[in-house]
């Protein structure tokens, strides 16, 4: 085998399913998913949790099942250019430990290459990883993605009344409240059609621009809001 290896092209990695989050380096993701020869321990990829499976026997399909989802979504894997199945799987809000069990052509089992696991009381085995050391997140508000979907995101003092006001909800204060993802951390997801949107923060109802967001401009009214573009290339 040549020791020269391609790197797997960034419109591949997007088809795949494997969208970067804001702040991330595609390139670098690419080079990271094409460099592993052998399966591994889960570790961080970014803001991104990296699976990795091999076996000698042929195998078609790897897939994984998550507690924090109920076991209700299924994960696949792809493989890279040296054979090894890999999952990267965005670091849910939330969530102490990853507890998970993988189906290799469809028989279900504990992951191999993680060496933490433990038994339940009828001996069935689950894989977790511990998420306590995750890095940080870096925010970027807000993050835009190709299916239409928008999150949000501001930081205040706790416990206060914070929602998003936009065109799209008539600037109503009370139509788009934000949760608090953690103290003093607000979070917002709306589904938005393509096209230039105009918005800001209502906070214990004074309106504010987003301080994540450089580009504004003033609404149809000449008010000074936030702004940005959704480009919507692909359905859900």
């Amino acid at each position: 085998m040549a020791n020269l290896k391609r790197l797997l092209p960034i419109g591949a990695l997007l088809a795949a399913g494997l969208t970067p989050l804001a702040g991330q380096n595609p390139l670098l993701t690419t080079i990271a998913i094409q460099s592993v020869e052998r399966a591994g321990p889960p570790r961080y990829l970014e803001r991104q949790v990296m699976f990795s499976y091999t076996t000698d026997r042929p195998v078609r399909l790897v897939a994984a099942r998550f507690a924090h989802e109920r076991y209700q979504v299924l994960h696949p894997y792809f493989r890279n250019e040296n054979g090894v199945f890999l999952l990267l799987l965005d670091i849910p809000e939330g969530v102490d430990a990853l507890t998970y069990r993988i189906s290799v052509d469809g028989l279900w089992m504990r992951d191999s290459a993680n060496p933490r696991f433990f038994e339940d009381e009828v001996g069935m085995e689950f894989s977790t990883f511990d998420l306590s050391g995750q890095p940080a997140r870096s925010l970027a508000s807000p993050e835009v993605r190709p299916n239409g979907q928008v999150t949000f995101w501001y930081r205040a003092r706790a416990g206060r009344f914070v929602s998003v006001v936009g065109e799209f909800n008539r600037w109503d204060p009370y139509w788009d409240r934000m949760e608090e993802a953690s103290p003093g951390l607000y979070r917002a997801t709306l589904r938005l059609p393509p096209g230039k949107h105009f918005y800001a923060f209502s906070v214990d109802g004074e309106r504010l621009m987003d301080p994540l967001n450089v580009e504004n401009a003033e609404d149809y009214e000449g008010f000074r809001v936030s702004t940005f573009a959704l480009y919507q290339t692909r359905p859900q």
